[in-house]
């Protein structure tokens, strides 16, 4: 009887080794292709605007790049619950992913064995050997890509024999059935979430005349349903608006498949009107050389449908998806716990870098309020004032120890040397945010306590306008460079850069001021000017660590800076960058 000394073991064992080489290629593939693309992504995120086509189009191209929805779906979880884009944005970048997610089915369905072995040497020696960033990528995807089809050729022997085995004929048969096959479309989807895989399985039993179209249509539809698991999963623990973006994902792709659910034969008829058929064949012969690329095309016409259909109801959607997972009024939020930080990211350093930046500015801004609740300090003790700064210095403390740590896990996946740079720039503006915070909370504290200590009245401080002036342009500059960590202008990082004889101009003004107004004739007036000197030290050192924020954020940012012309001037603002 056909099929009767069938080795299962050995069919088994040959198609999970295909997956596997399958899922590793695509994800060698996906790597190299997230590194090359990655200082693109940005340019595409930045391309969203109230247009929800562009949108669609941003979505499909950054899954195109990426070679995946599910990255996609997940990094819009991140960006929505970090507040960095509304829901109704999401939306079309949703659809979008779908639609380019196609490309990958479009690939894996054409039938180029011959070249393989091409792919897998030629991959392989400008992985291993090639010296600059680009080819070495450009290698590894090759790489990917030559696995992935030797992962479906793999599987593809591995089911030949099965063509005479009558149960598994009599499944195929059964998943004609539309709600087996999306049922178990979706399972296998959720499990390896990867829906590419389940593609690649109907392309392999395609390909060997193993399962007919109807059957290939109702796993795909579950595939797409499956996929969505990954970023619900990606969405616990986050904000309400990420749950809704993977419920959003979700409600798309069930109402896009109960449009094609109970119409899958008209559907597969029309799929085989606009692919390439091959009349000159029968039976077995003829599905293998057919359903593959009627796989694929059924794949990339559900997606296009369900997009221009569900398109025009993205408010409704969102609605839904609101009510839902309805937005709780949000407890009190530690400032000292990071926002924009998404453990996601890691692997995507260019989309990482923009996060780190925003924490940074946020770090800044929490050092500001710490300063300028110091500097109150210095002046008139105050318990709700020494309340405040405990609490920002922890909670400052406790946010520049986690972006640095952020940081070093980046450093572990960047592949240039460009984003090495960045990374650089990037601890050095939060070592230089600390070393201010701790001229807040240690050095400033400690003189309001020598002051408290000798019932000093500093009152002639405050009223000496150099003084003040001196105090006004450091915390000026010091906020002007915590703006550009973001948001960058020329104008206002040369500033800055350049203000170091300003500042000292200004300084030594306030020395010269309060020695005259003061006269040093006694005790009391020589404690008053010491102190005075100390705070504008202190000062002086909030501003030189401005001028090197500032600094850093210039190449970071690449933004063009007017140099100061005299060579000893330029030497020294060189030198502000050192922390």
């Amino acid at each position: 009887m056909p099929g009767a000394h069938l080795n299962l073991v050995e069919v088994t064992g040959l198609l999970v080794g295909g997956l596997a080489l399958f899922l590793f290629g695509l994800d060698l593939m996906t790597g190299a292709l997230k590194t090359i693309a990655g200082a693109r992504l940005q340019s595409l995120l930045s391309s969203l605007t109230a247009n929800r086509f562009r949108g669609v189009l941003a979505g499909a191209g950054i899954t195109a790049l990426l070679n995946s929805s599910t990255i996609t779906t997940v990094l819009l979880v991140g960006f929505v619950s970090a507040r960095l884009m509304t829901l109704r944005q999401s939306i079309p970048m949703i659809m979008g992913a779908n639609i380019g997610s196609t490309l990958t089915a479009q690939i894996i369905a054409f039938n180029i064995s011959a070249l393989v072995p091409f792919m897998l040497a030629g991959g392989f020696l400008l992985y291993g050997f090639a010296k600059r960033e680009t080819p070495r990528e450009l290698g590894g995807a090759l790489l990917g890509l030559g696995l992935l089809f030797l992962g479906i050729e793999m599987m593809g022997n591995a089911t030949r024999p099965l063509r005479d085995y009558q149960p598994f004929i009599d499944a195929m048969q059964d998943m004609r059935n539309p709600l087996v096959g999306i049922v178990i479309g979706a399972v296998f989807t959720a499990i390896v979430q990867s829906s590419a895989a389940t593609l690649a399985i109907v392309i392999a039993l395609g390909s060997q005349g193993l399962i007919p179209l109807e059957s290939g249509i109702a796993l795909i539809l579950g595939a797409n349903v499956g996929t969505c698991g990954t970023a619900l999963l990606a969405s616990i623990g986050k904000s309400a608006e990420a749950a809704q973006v993977g419920i959003v994902h979700l409600l798309f792709n069930m109402l896009g498949v109960l449009f094609f659910a109970f119409a899958i034969p008209q559907f597969a008829d029309f799929i085989r009107t606009i692919s390439p058929s091959a009349p000159e064949l029968s039976g077995a012969a003829r599905l293998a050389a057919e359903t593959p690329r009627q796989a694929a095309n059924a794949h990339t016409v559900f997606s296009v449908f369900s997009t221009f259909v569900l398109i025009w109801f993205t408010g409704p959607i969102a609605k839904l998806a609101e009510r839902l997972a309805p937005v709780r009024r949000e407890a009190w939020q530690d400032p000292g716990v990071p926002r924009y930080l998404d453990e996601t990211l890691v692997e995507m350093p260019a989309l990482a870098i923009a996060r780190v930046q925003l924490e940074l500015a946020s770090l800044g801004k929490l050092v500001q309020l710490l300063v300028e609740h110091s500097a109150a300090l210095l002046v008139e003790s105050s318990t709700q004032a020494l309340s405040a700064v405990t609490n920002e210095d922890k909670s400052a403390d406790s946010l520049a120890t986690a972006i640095l740590t952020y940081i070093g896990k980046l450093s572990d996946a960047v592949h240039s040397d460009d984003e090495g740079r960045q990374l650089v720039d990037l601890a050095r503006i939060a070592t230089c945010l600390d070393a201010i915070r701790d001229v807040a909370t240690t050095s400033m504290l400690a003189l309001s306590q020598r002051r408290a200590a000798q019932s000093a009245d500093v009152s002639v401080l405050t009223s000496n306008a150099e003084l003040v002036q001196f105090a006004r342009s450091v915390i000026e500059h010091f906020t002007l460079a915590v703006q550009t960590i973001a948001h960058p202008e020329a104008d206002v990082v040369t500033r800055i850069v350049n203000a170091k004889p300003e500042i000292e101009a200004q300084s030594d003004s306030a020395r010269q001021h309060i020695m005259s107004s003061l006269q040093l004739r006694n005790e009391g007036a020589a404690f008053i000017f010491r102190f005075a000197n100390d705070v504008i030290e202190q000062l002086n050192e909030v501003a030189r660590l401005s001028r090197a924020i500032a600094k850093a954020t210039r190449w970071l940012h690449d933004v063009k800076v007017v140099e100061p012309q005299d060579t000893e001037a330029v030497a020294e603002v060189e030198a502000e960058v050192q922390p």
